[in-house]
């Protein structure tokens, strides 16, 4: 008996702690063909899936999804990209462990609008082949296809995105519109201001 309740306990532990991790995000909005990948498995995203840390988004052609975290921020994945879910914690004030959200961008393109997680010590990263994406607190957009080869990121609003690789130092963007190019294995360009033709490419890849 006292072996059974042991492992009875172990058991709804366990189930818990995977419930926790796949209890972060809700689906807000899903246009076109979505999947959603879980380990080995490969199904339709519809309203009523939950989101765990790990999985794989993918989008097909003119397809995106959109998602809210618990914390308030919104996820858009893009047209034809693949966006994974890798780590999501909120930690009370008085914890000393930051609030974590980290994300992989695969391929295509995503938009993204922080909630509260940034408003005390946080690390919010979007990472990529090409470099890192850290978020202070914004409404920002990266994403590959809109220059050759290169990884493209842009900061439409809020507090400031640094983009950094081992190739060179951080760049930070700071002012809405503002916008860097990152291409392998070369440091991220200076900041500029986009254009209206660029900015308008890139809401595209994630407007229906």
């Amino acid at each position: 008996m006292y072996k059974a309740l042991i492992t009875a306990t172990l058991l709804l532990s366990s189930t818990s702690l995977f419930a926790a991790k796949c209890d972060f995000a809700k689906v807000q909005n899903v246009v076109g063909v979505v999947w959603l990948q879980h380990g080995d498995s490969k199904n339709l995203l519809d309203y009523e899936t939950k989101l765990c840390e790990g999985d794989h988004v993918l989008t097909l052609m003119n397809s995106i999804a959109e998602f809210k975290l618990r914390d308030g921020s919104n996820i858009t994945v893009g047209k034809e990209s693949e966006f994974v879910f890798k780590q999501y914690e909120l930690n009370k004030n008085a914890s000393k462990k930051p609030n974590i959200a980290l994300f992989e961008l695969v391929k295509g393109a995503f938009r993204s609008i922080t909630g509260s997680i940034t408003k005390r010590e946080h690390r919010y990263e979007v990472q990529t082949v090409v470099a890192t994406i850290g978020i202070r607190g914004t409404d920002f957009w990266g994403g590959f296809g809109l220059t050759e080869n290169g990884l493209d990121v842009m900061m439409i609003e809020g507090k400031g995105v640094y983009v950094v690789n081992p190739k060179g130092e951080q760049v930070e963007l700071d002012k809405a519109g503002m916008g860097t190019t990152v291409f392998p294995d070369k440091p991220p360009k200076a900041p500029i201001k986009w254009g209206d033709a660029k900015v308008a490419k890139a809401m595209f890849t994630v407007t229906p």
